[in-house]
């Protein structure tokens, strides 16, 4: 026990007030958003106010329990900065020059904020009360249950995990809907996967640097999001990309630095003794985005499952080829194209039997390989999707046995 006063006495394991707290604080903002918590003076004054609540309670605990959450180096040099705030920082400006340079490609749009003196005021206000809030908290967690090494791992995970959904409305969700997986994907691509990447990234600075660390990073893009009068007009796809390549590359920039300063003796031991999880969790989500990328096309190149017959045996039923986006003008008799058909509601894949004019316009005869006769309706350029250019045996019977098992549990992908 921890006495503060005659009157006021803290407890030596306190944490369930801290999450009790913010579970509140969540409720009010969120579920609960009625009356003055709705209203701009519950935005803007009322909201700040118990994010900054809540940081004092938190550093009041962390205090007699004797955690230093503020700030802490576990490893005294650094190669990125000379601290892990200065490494944050680095960071953080690091993605924020990512998201610069891609807007330089495909456009800038107008800030949601307001730029007036009051605006900047109250945001800057909010700002502020939200990092000190999360952070701190999110610090005290880390710090205290990663006493034990062998708890790093499951630590880490689940306040990447808290953290990043208290940052997201539960009206959020309702968009995850099985029958409408697309806006579901991009729901996930968009929201989930950059602020869990960030979360666990700041989880990551407040376990290697504390409190001041994750605010560094979380505080400066923060300050980007806000205060910029332009921000990127990144669709889904790519805001999620560089939501979580950024902060991986950041986690093995640091990790390299923390490698490369350690003792020779102490390296071996690290390698011998120890994995740090966070590098495959970082591998995981980059791997998923780009898969999510794939899948639509967003590399130039789209995966599609073979579901007929048609093209056997060049191509059987349950092959996955890959389609490439190519100009028209470049595709032969021979070739291997998939096309839309105003009759059928899937993708067609077939080889281009003859290609004749109709004066200015293209005509292009298909037809399948198993098939004794070419198709009945010769097809247009704005029709082909792209040519074929490698076929994958057999992998596609995984999702087609998906399929047909979900469809039978009566849920219509």
């Amino acid at each position: 026990m921890f006495k503060i006063n005659d009157d006021f006495i803290l407890g030596e394991d306190m944490w369930y007030i801290i999450l009790g707290l913010i579970t509140a604080i969540y409720l009010l903002t969120n579920i609960l958003q009625i009356g003055l918590f709705g209203s701009i003076f519950g935005s803007y004054i009322l909201r700040p106010i118990i994010w900054i609540f809540l940081a004092i309670i938190t550093y009041i605990i962390a205090r007699y329990e004797e955690i230093n959450i503020l700030y802490f180096k576990k490893i005294r040099k650094w190669d990125i900065g000379r601290n892990p705030f200065e490494a944050a920082l680095l960071i953080g400006g690091f993605q924020i020059s990512i998201l610069i340079i891609v807007g330089l490609f495909v456009g800038f749009g107008e800030s949601p904020y307001s730029h007036s003196m009051l605006g900047i005021i109250t945001n800057l206000f909010f700002i502020i009360s939200l990092l000190f809030g999360i952070e701190l908290s999110r610090s005290y967690f880390v710090k205290k249950g990663t006493t034990k090494r062998g708890n790093v791992t499951l630590i880490l995970g689940l306040m990447a995990i808290l953290f990043m959904l208290i940052q997201i409305s539960p009206l959020e969700f309702t968009v995850l809907n099985f029958s409408e997986p697309i806006t579901s994907i991009k729901f996930i691509g968009e929201r989930i996967i950059p602020l869990l990447a960030m979360s666990l990234f700041a989880s990551y600075l407040a376990y290697v640097g504390g409190a001041i660390s994750a605010i560094g990073y979380m505080g400066i893009l923060k300050i980007f999001e806000w205060f910029s009068p332009v921000l990127p007009d990144l669709d889904w796809a790519l805001a999620a990309l560089i939501g979580t390549i950024a902060p991986a590359i950041g986690f093995l920039i640091i990790q390299n630095s923390i490698e490369s300063t350690l003792p020779k003796a102490k390296k071996i031991r690290r390698k011998a003794k120890t994995k740090d999880p966070t590098i495959g969790w970082t591998i995981v989500a980059i791997i998923s985005v780009i898969m999510v990328f794939f899948t639509f096309g967003y590399f130039g190149v789209q995966p599609t499952v073979i579901y007929s017959g048609s093209m056997q045996p060049v191509v059987d039923i349950g092959d996955i080829v890959i389609i490439s986006d190519v100009s028209t003008d470049s595709i032969k008799e021979g070739d291997i194209i998939q096309f839309k058909n105003t009759n059928i509601s899937i993708p067609i894949l077939h080889r281009v039997y003859k290609i004749d004019e109709k004066g200015d316009t293209k005509l292009f005869i298909t037809k399948g390989d198993a098939n004794n006769d070419p198709d009945t309706d010769p097809i247009i350029s704005n029709q082909i999707m792209g040519k074929a250019i490698f076929t994958i045996p057999k992998i596609g019977w995984i999702p087609i046995t998906m399929k047909s098992l979900v469809g039978k549990i009566g849920i219509n992908l």
